[in-house]
Formats: C-alpha cells, sequence, structure tokens
C-alpha cells in the first residue's frame, strides 16, 4: 500500500492526489496544486512543475483513472467522523501546537500536526472552515474555544443544553482564570467538526493564537503570528478587552496589512471575515450584536472625523459588511476568581450572551469556507499546502517580517527569485534534451554549452537585479541599506545555486558527448590534432 501511495503522490504538495489531473506531458498533480503553483509563476507562462514542458492551462484533463485508485488506497482514512453528542464515549480529539516560538522568537511549524488537523479524517479533500481567535494574553480567547467545543459535539441541540451540566469543569483547549500565559504560538483542535451544509459537509477546524498582540513580543513575531492566523482562518475573531481602544486599532491597522500582503503572495481573501468581539464590556446596558453595532458605528465615526485619518487599513476593514462587533458582560467573579469554567459560576447575562454569541457563530460557519481570491474553496489539503510555503519563508527569511513593507519585500523578492529558478529549470531542461540528441549533441561542444549557461545565468541574475526591491535608486536609510545588502545576499546564494546545476548538467554532457563521440569512431577533440577543429564526422560543422 505504501508502494502505492507513492504512485498517487503529487510532487507539489507531497500528499495523496486531491481531485487529480492530467496534463499534455502525461505527469498528474492535484488541480488546486497545479494552479496555485502556475498564478505565483504566471509571468513565465503554463509550465509542467515536473518535466518543465509547455502547454496550455485549459488542458488540465481529470484523471478518472488516478482517481479511483486514489479512493480505493485511501478509502479506510477517509471515513468522515459522525457528529458526537455529550455522551459519546468516541475520542473527540485533543489541542495540539501547530506552531512554537524557539529561543530567538522564530515560529516554527509542525507539519505532522498540520498534517492531522487539515489533511486526515476527511479534511484533506473537503472545504474547510478555519475559527481562529487572536488578541491579548489573559482574556478568554480558549475559555471561548472550549465553549465552542461543546456546542460543536452537540450539533442536534436546540436549547442551552449543549452548554453542559452546572457543575461540569470546561476541558478541551489548556485555560487558567489568572494572568500567567498558557498558551504559546499556534495551537489547533487535532479533529475537524462536520458541520451540514446544502453542497455537503464543511470540516470546521478552531484554533487558538497567542502572543501576536502581547506587548512584551517584538513587532516582528507579532506580524509572524498575524500572518500564520491570517493564512489559516476564514472566521477571524479579534479578542478585545473593555471596549475598542487606539492600542487596538493600531493592531488591527498592522494585521489587516500584513493581510493583504498574505493574501496578494497567496492568491487569498485578505480578511474573509471579522468579529470584534469586546469582552468584559460595562460602558452602556446594550450587549449582544445590537450594542456591537452600535459600538463599531461609533468607532468608524471617531475614525472618520479624524483628517488624516490615523488607521486606515483598520476603518477600512471595520466598513465592509463582512466584519461586525458583539459585546459580552463580564462574566462574573464566580469566573475570575479561580474557577473551572463551571456554568454555576457564570453570571447570567454572562451565559446568555455566550449561549447566543456561540450558537449564532456554529449555525454560520457553514456559510464561511476558506476561499480563494476567486471564490475557488479551499480543501484542508490546499490550505495546509499555503501554510507550509508561509513557513518556509519565514526559515528562509527570519529578518524579513519587522513591518507590514518589509513582509511584502520579502514575498516580492521571493517570488523574483523563484521565477528565475523556474526559467533555469526550463533551460536546463532544454540543453538536457538536446544533449540526447547524439546529431545535436555532436554539434555543440561542451565548452560552448558552458558559455550558454554562463550567459543564460547572467540574464537570470540581471533580471532579478531589476526586479527586486528595494531599488537601488531608492536607497537613503539604514532599513533601506540592510535590505539592499540582503538583496545582494540572496543573489549571490542564487548565483552559486545556478552555478551548481549547471557544473552537474555539463559533467553528464561533456560523458554523452564523448560517448556519442566514440560511437561514431571518432575521437571527440577532432582527428587532425587537439583545437585543430578538423571532424571528419560533420565537415567541421560539430563547432
Amino acid at each position: 500500500m505504501e508502494q502505492l501511495r507513492e504512485d498517487v503522490t503529487c510532487s507539489i504538495c507531497w500528499n495523496v492526489f486531491s481531485d487529480p489531473v492530467s496534463i499534455e506531458c502525461g505527469h498528474n498533480f492535484c488541480r488546486g496544486c497545479l494552479s496555485t503553483h502556475w498564478s505565483q509563476i504566471s509571468a513565465q507562462g503554463h509550465r509542467c512543475p515536473e518535466c518543465r514542458a509547455p502547454f496550455s492551462r485549459d488542458r488540465m484533463i481529470p484523471d478518472t483513472r488516478v482517481r479511483n485508485l486514489v479512493e480505493k488506497i485511501t478509502k479506510p482514512q477517509q471515513e468522515e467522523p459522525e457528529p458526537q453528542g455529550p455522551g459519546s464515549q468516541l475520542e473527540l480529539g485533543r489541542p495540539v501546537q501547530l506552531a512554537r516560538l524557539d529561543e530567538e522568537e522564530n515560529l516554527i511549524l509542525d507539519k505532522k500536526a498540520l498534517s492531522r488537523c487539515l489533511e486526515q479524517g476527511g479534511a484533506g479533500d473537503a472545504p474547510v472552515c478555519v475559527v481562529s481567535i487572536v488578541g491579548g494574553q489573559r482574556r478568554g480567547k480558549s475559555f471561548l474555544l472550549n465553549y465552542l467545543l461543546r456546542r460543536l459535539r452537540s450539533p442536534d441541540a436546540r436549547d442551552g443544553s449543549w452548554m453542559g451540566r452546572e457543575d461540569e469543569i470546561l476541558e478541551g483547549f489548556e485555560w487558567r482564570a489568572d494572568e500567567e500565559r498558557v498558551t504559546n504560538g499556534v495551537w489547533a483542535w487535532s479533529q475537524p467538526f462536520w458541520v451540514p451544509t446544502q453542497g455537503g459537509k464543511v470540516a470546521v477546524l478552531l484554533v487558538d493564537t497567542e502572543g501576536s498582540m502581547d506587548i512584551a513580543m517584538e513587532k516582528e513575531t507579532s506580524i509572524k503570528l498575524s500572518a500564520f492566523s491570517m493564512l489559516l482562518s476564514s472566521y477571524q475573531i479579534l479578542n478585545i478587552s473593555n471596549k475598542v481602544n487606539d492600542t487596538d486599532l493600531e493592531y488591527l491597522e498592522m494585521f489587516v496589512r500584513v493581510a493583504e500582503e498574505v493574501g496578494k503572495a497567496y492568491g487569498l481573501e485578505p480578511i474573509q471575515h471579522l468579529d470584534l468581539l469586546v469582552r468584559d464590556w460595562s460602558s452602556s446596558p446594550d450587549l449582544g450584536a445590537e450594542g456591537g453595532e452600535q459600538h463599531l458605528r461609533y468607532i468608524q465615526e471617531i475614525l472618520e472625523a479624524r483628517n488624516p485619518c490615523k488607521h486606515p487599513k483598520a476603518l477600512e476593514a471595520l466598513k465592509r459588511s463582512s466584519s461586525r462587533c458583539y459585546l459580552m458582560p463580564f462574566p462574573g467573579r464566580g469566573i475570575t476568581m479561580g474557577s473551572e469554567g463551571r456554568l454555576r459560576d457564570m453570571d447570567d447575562d454572562f451565559r446568555g450572551s455566550l449561549r447566543d454569541y456561540v450558537t449564532a457563530l456554529v449555525s454560520s460557519a457553514g456559510q464561511h469556507i476558506r476561499m480563494d481570491q476567486h471564490g475557488e474553496m479551499l480543501t484542508g489539503t490546499q490550505l495546509a499546502a499555503k501554510i507550509k510555503n508561509l513557513s518556509d519563508v519565514m526559515k528562509n527569511h527570519r529578518s524579513g517580517f519587522s513591518s507590514p513593507c518589509q513582509m511584502a519585500i520579502t514575498f516580492h523578492n521571493q517570488r523574483v527569485l523563484d521565477r528565475a529558478r523556474a526559467d533555469h529549470a526550463v533551460f536546463l531542461k532544454e540543453k538536457d534534451t538536446d544533449s540526447r540528441n547524439p546529431l545535436k549533441c555532436l554539434k555543440v561542444r561542451p565548452g560552448k554549452v558552458a558559455k550558454q549557461f554562463a550567459e543564460r545565468r547572467g540574464d537570470l541574475l540581471g533580471q532579478c537585479l531589476r526586479d527586486m526591491l528595494p531599488k537601488k535608486e531608492a536607497l537613503g536609510t539604514e532599513l533601506e541599506k540592510k535590505l539592499t545588502q540582503k538583496k545582494e545576499t540572496q543573489l549571490q546564494q542564487l548565483e552559486k545555486e545556478l552555478m551548481r546545476e549547471a557544473e552537474t548538467f555539463l559533467e553528464t554532457y561533456r560523458k554523452r558527448f564523448r560517448t556519442f563521440a566514440m560511437t561514431v569512431a571518432m575521437p571527440w577533440h577532432g582527428v587532425a590534432g587537439p583545437g585543430t577543429g578538423a571532424w571528419s564526422c560533420c565537415g567541421g560543422n560539430c563547432h
């Protein structure tokens, strides 16, 4: 079975095919992976990621034979878990850490944990809704997610019974009612919950992010966490304490800018849905969605009254129809003074507010499927591939996320370098094909091929130098000088990489050239003596 799985594995995402398609050269890929790959290197036309052969994008042909093989191999793993109620004894998953911060506050992705959440249990081939919550530490994010867990475990409940027993301890994501941080990095529930929709079922995943709004964190760490959370989420909750203040708007401004850059880089709608969830509200008696709508209008009026607007991107996001505000009251001293999350410790108005918010969110989950910028649904596998790619970019550019602007430069330069690598791969493939033909190979001496590679490498590096940011004429600040130094380092690394590829090929080319020359009984250096250029095989045309 493992050998068969290798035959039905996509060479882009390295997972079993999802919606397999065949292209003109005969290679197979996931439809979503191939579309994403092409969108990232569209300037170079459509080519096979494996053999670099050019062809038309509209020639993606569904491969039913491969699809049937995939279904037979993966059928045992793709059985969807049935929704489970409060009394079920079946395993419902556990919190797993998707990304952690190391000692230098670099974001480290656990790819196995990511695969478990987004690619197994049927989620890999299904549309997904990811509910992600960000906010300041110790503001009840994990507490809220645990009540979302209770609601999702009781899909058929029509009243408040899903909230549990009065004395039931709150379990799920680790949480504590004090000031000490519990979670670190990004956590998710290991198994999806299935929500029915008109088109079938949607896999709902819950994600908890800690540190993106922590004032003790470096800004670069906050940006990385925000980028990770944004890429994951289709339903984003911004958890706020007491009321929306200038610090919250400053974070939202940064978050929206990060979302826009991540959206551009990965072909996604920047923010599909945004909830401003205001906790411990006490400024007016109006609560819930109605009070939140009033508070949201008030914030918009304040931002619009400032000239110039201090947070233009935040204002733009708050005015979208997909954004809303919800006000929740203080939960009660019973909860904040060391409670274990029991219902009996909550104030009645908080209990009602919590019930209504969670119920409304879960009821609408099927409407918030993760989409790309063209409105196409993403499967768990496709979303996981984008997250892995972002993780790799962060790993390779650890100092490239100190601001949304610098992050934009990092993404832009990465695309430029990737295009150069793709172009070089196409050039190498063409030369490799020619070298397998004896007549074509014997017409071009190894030295000339080496010169062709050097010229091509120079053209690619020159194009990168012109396209990468910052431009030479933009120099003027210390940051721009550092970015320019980094750009030069990246170009040097690319040059070494292309030289290694060329030298590896040239070694093969020399062997083929000698073999073909010996086959026609001609020493490849020429019968009239080294360097004379006399070739009896072609009358001197072998030059």
